[in-house]
Order: structure tokens, then sequence, then C-alpha cells
């Protein structure tokens, strides 16, 4: 009898750990899923169209392991409905796989669908979801959205370092619009100004191209200006070429300074920006400070340091200014003043503020002060090579 009560008590343990072991019966496999990395929105007719890119990352996998190269075949699919989470779950009618959306890097809206409707009902559909992130990042076009994301990045290289999946790494070599993910979006929209820039991108058709044809590339085009009820303007790059010097996450940006210069070119890599309120009783202007430093890309002809530098702060000066302008005349604070307000005086804020903004003007940008400093020449001096 003794023995018998000692072989129930090696049993017991036994059968907890049958117990516990059970836990993953309910988990899906990785090759059993259909993983959608990028998604598109389209709004006609009182519809809203869902375009979903799933990756064959099965494929993948197996030419890599046979040791050629590789490709990330895609494929788009779509599904309307008259709210958007009726559009997606018409799209799963026709999955043949359950569709997997923690991978999902970017969101595509049309142009169409940001002049139709608010951006809230994207942002509601995705932020609800368990499945999705919030470094999603957001972009804007009116090319057809099957086509953008059927373009493939050059060379086979996968879909997950194309240019709307990975930005980071394009925008560190040139940084002309700082991308926008889902996080900083919210943060844009609910902090005043109440209003967000996200890239606006088109299909480069003729850039570039194979032995055989041309490929289809996307690009940045330039700025779609947001608030929460929908689009403001779509401007492009020549219209905001001043938002580049009040973004302290510059990574990389060019000039070329041809007023009574020989075709100088500067790389500007740091920025120091400085925004400043001051508030008068019911006035506020505001003054900007922008320590820039540079390294000297391209010069023609031996020119004096000093005035190169001067010309630098000129066409930054008149950059940041011809955008603040701009955005004026679309009823955006594009450089976001009204946060400055908002952070440094609280007290002024409530009194002076209007629709969760400061009323700007055209002379509320009271100084521009720019100060450019040539740190070095590259592999050469200052001067030219030959």
């Amino acid at each position: 009898m003794k023995w018998v009560q000692n072989k129930k008590g090696y049993l017991l343990p036994v059968l907890l750990a049958i117990f516990i072991l059970t836990g993953c019966w309910d988990s899906n496999e990785t090759e059993r899923m259909v993983y959608v990395q990028g998604v598109g929105i389209d709004y006609k007719n009182g519809k809203y169209t869902v375009y979903a890119q799933i990756v064959n990352t099965s494929t993948t996998a197996k030419t890599e392991s046979m040791g050629g190269p590789s490709p990330a075949k895609i494929v788009v699919g779509h599904a309307s409905g008259n709210t958007l989470n009726q559009a997606m779950f018409n799209l799963y009618s026709s999955s043949q796989r359950r569709l997997f959306w923690g991978h999902l890097s970017y969101i595509v809206l049309t142009e169409e669908t940001l002049k139709q409707t608010s951006i809230q009902a994207t942002i509601d559909q995705f932020d609800r979801y368990r499945e999705t992130r919030y470094s999603i990042h957001f972009y804007a076009t009116k090319d057809p959205l099957s086509e953008i994301l059927k373009s493939l990045p050059p060379l086979e290289m996968t879909t997950y370092l194309s240019r709307l999946g990975d930005p980071q790494a394009a925008y560190e070599q040139r940084s002309v619009i700082r991308p926008l993910n889902l996080r900083e979006l919210l943060i844009a929209l609910n902090e005043p100004p109440h209003e967000a820039v996200i890239p606006y991108i088109r299909l480069a058709k003729e850039t570039w191209e194979t032995e055989t044809k041309p490929i289809p590339i996307i690009e940045f085009a330039g700025a779609a200006l947001l608030t929460r009820d929908g689009i403001k303007k779509i401007i492009p790059f020549q219209q905001f070429k001043g938002l580049r010097w009040l973004n302290s996450d510059l990574q990389r940006e060019e000039i070329t300074l041809t007023n009574d210069l020989s075709d100088v070119s500067l790389v500007v890599t740091n920025l120091k920006i400085k925004k400043k309120p001051i508030i008068t009783g019911k006035t506020v202007k505001f003054q900007l400070s922008l320590d820039a430093t540079a390294t000297l890309a391209e010069i023609l002809k031996t020119e004096p340091l000093p005035k190169i530098e001067r010309e630098a702060e000129k066409l930054l000066k008149t950059q940041i200014h011809d955008t603040y302008l701009t955005g004026l005349q679309n009823n955006i604070d594009i450089y976001r003043l009204s946060e400055d307000v908002y952070r440094k005086n609280m007290k002024a804020w409530k009194r002076l503020e209007q629709n969760g903004k400061i009323p700007l003007k055209d002379n509320s940008l009271q100084k521009i002060k720019v100060r450019m400093k040539i740190i070095h020449g590259e592999k050469q001096k200052m001067k030219p090579t030959l």
C-alpha cells in the first residue's frame, strides 16, 4: 500500500506538466499565415476600398536556402465596403489563409480619400486592432493604389527594404521630408496646432531602368497638410523647401548656391533650432534662430568661405520665410509655432488660442536668424580639386 501511494506521488507532477504544455495548441504556425506589409485606402462613390499587399515570405526563405537571389514576390488584393471595417472583412472572404497584421509597415491614402473623409476612420481602425503597432508609416498619393503597392525595389530586394516599408534608410542620405508614423501622427493631431505633414508620394516611371525596360519606383514628391477633418493642401517640394531647415531630425540635405557664385554645392549635416515666442498683450511674434553646419561638396573655382556662408544663410532664410507664407495661405501652422506657446506659456495660450492654435499673420514671424558654418571640404581642401 505504501508503494502505491509513492507511485501516485510521482504521477502527480507528470500530470501537471502535461496540462502546462498544452498552452500552445491554439497557436498559428508561421508558414500557415499570410503577412500584410502595406495597405492602401481609397474612397469613391460613398464606399471605402482597401488594398492589401501581402508578401510571399516562404518563397524568399526557400530561395535564400538555395544560395540564389532572394526576390520577395507580392500579391495585392482589394475589397470595398460602406465602412473601412466592412471593406476589410469583405477582403477576408477571398483570403485563402488568415491575414496577419503584426508586420504592417505602411498605409497609403489617396488624395480623394483625404478630401472626402477625415483621417480619423483610418486611425481608429488600425489603432484599435491588437496586432498593429504604432510604427506604421503614413503616406498620401493620387496615383492608383494597385500600382503603388505592386511597385518593387530594384535588384530583387525584399519589399521590407522598400522606400515605403523602410523610409529611414533613404532619409539618412537625403532628408527631404521627415517620415511620419502612427504614434507621431496621433501626437500631431491631438496637440496644438492639431495639424500634421505627411509625405506625398508618386510613381517615377522614367528615372530608373534595367537593361530591357524602365521600372516604376516610388519617390517623395511633396507634402500633404492634414487636420483632423481631412486634407488642407498638397504642396510640391518646391513650395516647402524651408520645412527641411526647421526639422531637428535632419540627417543630410543639399543646397546649391548660384547667386554670384560658381555653382557651389553644400551638404547640411546638422541643425540647432530655437523658436522664441514674444508675447505683448494680445499679439504674439516669433523669432527663429538656426545654427547649421555643412560640408563643401562641390566648388568649381576658389571662392571666399565667408562669402559662401553668407550666401547659404540668405538662401535658407528665404526658403524658411517662403514656406511659412505657403502654410499661412492654406491656414496651416507649418512650423508648429502654436505648440511653442502652448508648452512655454500656458496662461498666454489659454488667452490667445482660437480653435486650438495661435492666429498667425504675415508679420507674425518677426525675425529669422541663420548662421551657417562650413566645417570641412570632404576629402579635399576648401578649394577646387584642379
